[in-house]
C-alpha cells in the first residue's frame, strides 16, 4: 500500500514538473510587448489641460485680486482705527476693534477658502481627465499589441523610444479637444 501511494505522489511530482516546464516554454515563446505613458506629461500637453490651467490660473488670479482689494481695505481701516484711538471713547474704540477684528478674521477665512475652491477645482479636472487619459492609454496599448503599459513615474528608467504618450495626447486631443474640462465654478 505504501509503495501504492508513493509511486502516485512520484508520478503527479513528475507530471507537475512537465507541466511547470511546459508553461515556461510558453511564456518565453510569447513576446512581451512594454510601453510606457507619462501621464502627467500628457495632462499638461493635452488641449483640455492647457484650457483647465488657464481657466484655474485665471480664477486665481481674480481671486487673488479680489483678495488684495480687501486686504487693502483693510490696512486703511486699520490706520484710520490708529489715529481715532486718543480721539473716540473707550468703549467706542473697543468696539471698533472688535469689528476689525472680526472684519481681519472674515478676510483671512475668505483667502483659505479660495486656497480650498482652487485646489478642490484642480483635482477634479486633474481626475476627470487622467480618467480619460488613461482610457486612452488602454486603447492606444491594445491596438498597438502591448503586454502592458507602464505609468513613467513609477520605472526609474525605461527605453524612451517605447514611450507613447504623444499618441496618447493626440489621439485625446482628436477625441477630446479641448472641451473635456470644466470650467471652474465660481
Amino acid at each position: 500500500m505504501l509503495k501504492k501511494i508513493i509511486a502516485i505522489v512520484a508520478a503527479l511530482f513528475f507530471l507537475s514538473l512537465t507541466s511547470i516546464g511546459i508553461a515556461q516554454q510558453q511564456v518565453k515563446s510569447a513576446a512581451l510587448k512594454v510601453g510606457s505613458v507619462d501621464i502627467q506629461k500628457a495632462l499638461n500637453t493635452c488641449e483640455a489641460g492647457k484650457a483647465a490651467a488657464a481657466k484655474l490660473n485665471k480664477a486665481l488670479e481674480d481671486a487673488k485680486k479680489k483678495y488684495e482689494a480687501q486686504g487693502q481695505a483693510l490696512q486703511k481701516e486699520q490706520e484710520a482705527l490708529e489715529r481715532q484711538s486718543s480721539v473716540l471713547d473707550e468703549q467706542v474704540f473697543k468696539d471698533k476693534v472688535r469689528d476689525f477684528q472680526s472684519k481681519a478674521r472674515d478676510w483671512d477665512r475668505f483667502r483659505k477658502d479660495i486656497e480650498t475652491d482652487i485646489r478642490q477645482q484642480h483635482n477634479e479636472i486633474v481626475d476627470k481627465i487622467s480618467k480619460e487619459l488613461i482610457g486612452i492609454t488602454e486603447q492606444v496599448g491594445k491596438e498597438g499589441g502591448f503586454t502592458f503599459v507602464l505609468e513613467r513615474s513609477l520605472v526609474p528608467y525605461i527605453d524612451p523610444t517605447l514611450d507613447i504618450t504623444d499618441e496618447v495626447v493626440k489621439r485625446y486631443n482628436q477625441k477630446f479637444g479641448a472641451k473635456a474640462a470644466p470650467a471652474p465654478a465660481k
